[in-house]
């Protein structure tokens, strides 16, 4: 159950004027697709590429939420001639354009409309010894969760398809995705949640000792009494004879 959204288009990368790594894919049948240009592959349109020139790219697709447009992310690219390599004849793989290989979990399908949704998880990056997030697992702490996403493809499954992981095979056909062939793989196991953890009760209030503090001072101060002069002494009462 190994997650995967990559595909094969064959087309023109046409950069945008504020920022390379942004543009557009024009395909062989003339359909501009939005694309980003990944990091591995920037040099290689920087440097080797002609830009006036068709090729096969590895895309990763992607699908809008709210609308069913297609959208690409390009990780790769076939120029082994503009990279000094001379391929013998008839080397060439016998590769075919606009095909994609999905793998992952149905989330949602409607026969009515004809169309699935298919959630793919993306495997968290590898972080290093020294990152925040590495020390955090060395301390026990849980990892953060890898990311996903969802795409939308036109087609249905036979039976319930929802809750199963699938292998499909698809096709590009305009700015759509449609599914040529499905595989069920088995039920996607769900994670139980986490328990929560209980509060305790609150403690009462540990009352204030009378005892008296370091300073010397008592915490419940005591009656004044004045104290009487020893040397006066006290007048003798006179009493009234009955």
């Amino acid at each position: 159950m190994q997650y995967r959204a990559i595909g094969l288009i064959e087309g023109q990368y046409i950069p945008s004027p504020e920022h390379f790594t942004r543009g557009i894919l024009r395909t062989s049948d003339g359909l501009d697709l939005n694309a980003v240009l990944l990091g591995r592959v920037m040099s290689l349109v920087r440097k080797h590429l002609r830009p006036e020139r068709n090729y096969l790219w590895v895309v990763y697709p992607r699908t809008r939420d709210k609308t069913e447009d297609l959208h690409v992310q390009l990780l790769g690219v076939w120029a082994p001639e503009e990279m000094g390599r001379t391929l013998p004849e008839g080397s060439r793989p016998t590769v075919v354009p606009d095909w994609f290989s999905i793998r992952g979990e149905v989330v949602f399908q409607s026969q009515e409309k004809g169309f699935i949704i298919v959630k793919i998880r993306q495997s968290g990056k590898k972080a290093s010894a020294n990152s925040p997030s590495q020390r955090v697992q060395k301390d026990g702490a849980a990892a953060p969760k890898p990311q996903a996403f969802k795409l939308r493809l036109i087609g249905s499954l036979p039976g319930k398809g929802v809750g199963n992981f699938w292998d499909l095979q698809v096709r590009r056909r305009g700015s759509l995705l449609y599914v040529e062939a499905g595989t069920p793989i088995g039920p996607v196991l769900k994670t139980p949640p986490r328990p929560r953890l209980k509060r305790s009760p609150p403690q009462p209030k540990a009352r204030k000792s009378s005892t008296p503090s370091t300073r010397g001072e008592a915490s419940i101060q005591e009656p004044f009494y004045p104290l009487r002069d020893p040397t006066k002494v006290p007048k003798p009462v006179k009493r009234k004879r009955p």
